[in-house]
């Protein structure tokens, strides 16, 4: 007997029917989609590790993408590497090969090894000069200096024949020609003399009455061979350059944190360029890091007006209007600054007893020292190294930059002591912008306790002995370094436990002492070519090429491999960054195949856990529905009986 159905029988038949409509939904998903659930509550007590293990799976996979990306940074280094190896292995054995050639004597010589004296007229010889192994000789009217020739004793006999003769006997007195002196030999008017022995600003050499003997030229065979390795320097500067501005995914991988430029400033295009820039005279490539990588600026408003005064052949001074102009302090005495300051001459350092009072300041800089009075005492000092506690500086050994006995002692307390650093030595200096009437750059020699700079630059520049550049902001005293990038280093987290130091930028010591190296064979002039018969300081020296190459050879072999310095002070080489790079790419590999198999590890687990049999699902979803029909139907029959229609 079918009863009529209440509200409380209707609800709950509706309450199955909907719990079935359910089961269909989920079997549905389950169908569609593998999956168990829907939502995560749906894994009852499995919710909670799932959730967990779903978000080692996305750090893993996070880590797994930015891996690529330092992947791609890391090949793109190792490939430069290998190309810089390679082209400075090419230069190398260029090197190796040219310097077990015969490199002394290369400079053409305009004497020939010997002058002849053929003018009785005395004003051949007055006033004129002669450079012998170093020591200018004047022929001179008196015997004031002693390197005078004194031609006041002859200067009867001027006009009458054998006049000449005397003059060479006066310079035969001079020279003496024995014992070491005993390659010279003196045969009446004519002096033979070993080749280059003079040299340097031997004006009697223009004189009508003076001949010298075959020039000597260079071989030929010597000259083809240095153009070739100059070509192949430069090559290889270029090609350096090249590999360092390589970039990556949008990145300049060696710009030391910027990766926005390029990280090295080059500019020349050709051989010509760069030799026209260092021409090995005036200005010659930096023979220091701290000179090669020095960016240091001056504008007007800090130094003034300058004054330019010409001191002998191509040596000048650059006086700032402003005192102190060329000067960036650094460091002051104080108590907590860096304490009692101690001056030791035996020793060349300057010891304070706070730590890390010398910090900011490093090797190769030029360090002026105000002691707190006029200024007589204070110092102009290169630093050779500063101690990890920053603590002791310690100063070249070298003429005009060494610590004074009178500067022994004690400063309490560092009371009046200023500390600032200026341009190191041989810097390059730009000085376009400031007029005609100036060189477009300037080389600094050294820099004067006062701040003014000791400078060299091509005397063929300048209009006047002295000259005076009003402060304007037109122009910019600024030392360009190769190296225009940052010096961020930047660990890339490659796990959740292993990072990677990106560390390695192209100022890197390797890449520096190879731009010094290679610079110092392609600069000009290596081979000197200057007309002894000019006015010009210093000697004509036939084993420069030589002894370039030389050092140039010793520099490359260390930037290599460190090796040949005893005393580093830039322990970095091509193989200690290439054998970082190597196993930094090697790290990042291992650690991808475990970040990949963590990641197929952690996706069977979550599968494992979330995952159905999508057949068996489909089946349930089919059985359900039949249950969810007959619910339907027993639901229509149930709603349709009323009591009326039960009592008819």
């Amino acid at each position: 007997m079918v009863r009529v159905p209440t509200y409380n029988s209707y609800m709950n038949l509706l309450n199955q029917t909907l719990s079935t409509k359910k089961q269909i939904d989920l079997y549905s998903f389950q169908t569609t989609t593998g999956l168990k659930s829907p939502t995560y509550s749906g894994y009852g007590i499995n919710a909670y590790n799932i959730v967990n293990l779903e978000a080692a799976l996305g750090v893993t996979q996070n880590y797994m993408e930015n891996n690529k990306v330092l992947n791609i940074e890391l090949e793109a280094m190792n490939t430069s590497m290998q190309s810089i190896n390679d082209s400075v292995s090419d230069l190398k054995s260029m090197l190796n090969s040219f310097g077990a050639a015969d490199t002394d004597n290369m400079n053409p010589d305009q004497t020939g090894g010997e002058i002849t004296f053929t003018s009785n007229d005395e004003a051949t010889y007055l006033g004129k000069t002669i450079t012998i192994n170093g020591t200018k000789y004047t022929f001179a009217d008196n015997a004031d200096d002693p390197n005078n020739i004194d031609l006041s004793a002859i200067q009867a006999d001027a006009g009458q024949e054998g006049y000449a003769e005397k003059v060479m006997g006066l310079l035969k007195d001079k020279i003496d020609p024995t014992g070491a002196n005993s390659d010279y030999v003196f045969e009446g008017n004519k002096f033979s003399f070993p080749l280059y022995t003079i040299n340097g600003s031997s004006t009697i050499l223009a004189a009508d009455g003076v001949e010298t003997g075959e020039a000597y030229a260079m071989n030929q065979d010597k000259a083809s061979a240095l153009n070739d390795l100059q070509n192949t320097a430069f090559a290889t500067l270029l090609a350096l350059t090249d590999c360092l501005n390589t970039s990556a995914g949008g990145k300049y991988v060696f710009g030391g944190g910027d990766y926005s430029s390029a990280p090295v400033y080059f500019p020349f295009r050709t051989l010509e360029e760069f030799q026209s820039y260092y021409d090995g005279v005036n200005i010659t490539f930096p023979t220091s890091a701290a000179a090669n990588l020095c960016n240091m600026s001056f504008t007007a408003e800090e130094t003034g007006a300058l004054t330019i005064t010409k001191v002998e052949g191509n040596n000048f001074t650059i006086s700032p209007e402003k005192a102190g102009g060329f000067l960036n302090k650094v460091a002051e005495g104080g108590a907590s600054t860096t304490g009692d300051v101690t001056f030791d001459s035996d020793k060349n350092t300057i010891t304070a007893t706070e730590y890390g009072a010398f910090q900011s300041i490093k090797a190769g800089d030029t360090l002026v020292v105000g002691r707190g009075g006029d200024g007589s005492d204070d110092l102009s000092l290169i630093v050779k190294s500063v101690s990890e506690d920053g603590k002791t500086i310690t100063f070249e050994d070298t003429a005009g930059h060494t610590i004074p006995a009178t500067a022994d002692g004690t400063v309490t307390d560092g009371a009046g002591l200023t500390f600032s650093t200026s341009y190191p030595a041989g810097t390059v200096i730009n000085m376009e912008g400031m007029g005609n009437n100036v060189a477009d750059r300037v080389q600094v020699v050294s820099v004067n306790a006062d701040g003014t700079l000791n400078v060299t630059a091509d005397p063929n520049h300048f209009n006047a002995d002295t000259v005076t550049i009003p402060a304007s902001s037109k122009w910019e005293m600024k030392a360009l370094s190769y190296y225009q990038g940052g010096d961020i280093d930047t660990e890339r987290p490659i796990s959740s436990n292993q990072s990677i130091m990106m560390d390695i930028n192209a100022g890197d010591g390797a890449f520096e002492k190879l731009f010094r190296a290679i610079g110092q064979i392609a600069q000009g002039n290596m081979v000197d070519s200057r007309d002894l018969s000019q006015e010009f300081d210093g000697l004509v020296d036939p084993s420069a090429a030589s002894d370039i190459i030389n050092e140039a050879m010793d520099l490359l072999q260390n930037a290599i491999d460190n090796s040949g310095d005893p005393n580093p002070t830039v322990s970095s080489s091509l193989n200690s960054v290439s054998a970082k790079l190597s196993s930094d790419y090697v790290t990042l590999n291992n650690n991808t195949e475990n970040l990949t198999l963590a990641f197929n590890n952690l996706e069977t687990n979550i599968s494992d856990m979330k995952d159905v049999d999508q057949t068996e699902a489909a089946v349930k979803a089919l059985m359900a529905s039949t249950n969810l029909q007959a619910s339907y139907a027993v639901l229509n029959n149930l709603m349709s009986l009323s009591l009326v229609n039960y009592l008819k």
